[in-house]
């Protein structure tokens, strides 16, 4: 499957949805696209499956002209990763021209032995910006009319919630709330989300990380997880592709990156 599209319009302006003001014919914004993607799971610089799907995902944006990209999480497999693999994801990241914005996930979380803290990419990346406040963090994107809020996740326990706090969307920007752990995760579970939640946000986007397969969450606000970058079990490599149009809103689709897919890694 190449790709899977779903385009949403815009509802009327309500108290709940501030961000819906496009259909009244007075959105000002510009439009934007978005890139979505998420546990990429870096682990080591050995030209595997996740090296060659990220950079593929990165030829992508370049190749679409995204206004920023957003990493939904778990960027790398795990926090004991070496300067090697840090150092081949900076070298990417540089390759494209506008905003990276990363979010934690758990399995390289913000504790105080995380790999983030050890290797902290905006010393070598000077346009990607972290949300790294675990109360949670606005950021405007330069460049566009997009701007990001998340939490980051300190620790994956059952305490954190990822939504928890989220801002009121802004009628000036197109608001994305961005976040990683389980919607309906059942009792105990760590970095729980719920649906009721996810339906009482106000936002244009919901950018999710944690579930490695593609999937729709809800549709208002539209909610995705991106999935994997590589998703070992049905061989497939993709994310998100989200167009904001003046007027009319959110259309999220999924794309595959076979196309970009090399024979190798570059260094």
């Amino acid at each position: 499957m190449q790709s899977l599209q779903v385009c949403l319009r815009s509802e009327p302006v309500t108290d709940k949805f501030l961000t819906m003001s496009g259909i009244s014919g007075d959105d000002r914004r510009r439009p934007a696209t978005l890139v979505h993607t998420s546990d990429c799971h870096l682990e080591k610089a050995d030209g595997g499956p996740e090296q060659m799907a990220f950079q593929a995902v990165i030829d992508m944006a370049i190749d679409r002209q995204a206004d920023a990209l957003l990493i939904a999480g778990d960027l790398f497999d795990h926090n004991r990763v070496n300067a090697e693999i840090v150092i081949w994801v900076a070298s990417q990241l540089n390759r494209f021209p506008g905003p990276v914005v990363l979010l934690v996930g758990n399995h390289d979380s913000l504790h105080d032995a995380s790999v983030h803290r050890r290797h902290d990419l905006r010393d070598t990346c000077e346009r990607l910006i972290m949300l790294d406040h675990p109360d949670g963090k606005s950021l405007d994107l330069p460049g566009s009319d997009i701007s990001v809020w998340g939490r980051a996740m300190v620790e994956h326990s059952p305490e954190f919630r990822p939504l928890a706090n989220a801002p009121m969307a802004r009628v000036d920007r197109w608001s994305v709330i961005a976040a990683h752990g389980l919607v309906e995760a059942g009792e105990g579970r760590s970095s729980p989300m719920t649906n009721k939640e996810i339906s009482e946000l106000s936002a244009d986007y919901v950018a999710l990380g944690h579930v490695h397969v593609h999937t729709i969450v809800h549709e208002s606000p539209p909610t995705r997880y991106s999935g994997a970058t590589h998703v070992h079990w049905t061989e497939t490599s993709g994310c998100v592709v989200v167009d904001f149009i003046p007027g009319e809103g959110a259309c999220a689709q999924w794309v595959s990156v076979d196309k970009y897919l090399s024979v190798g890694v570059n260094a």
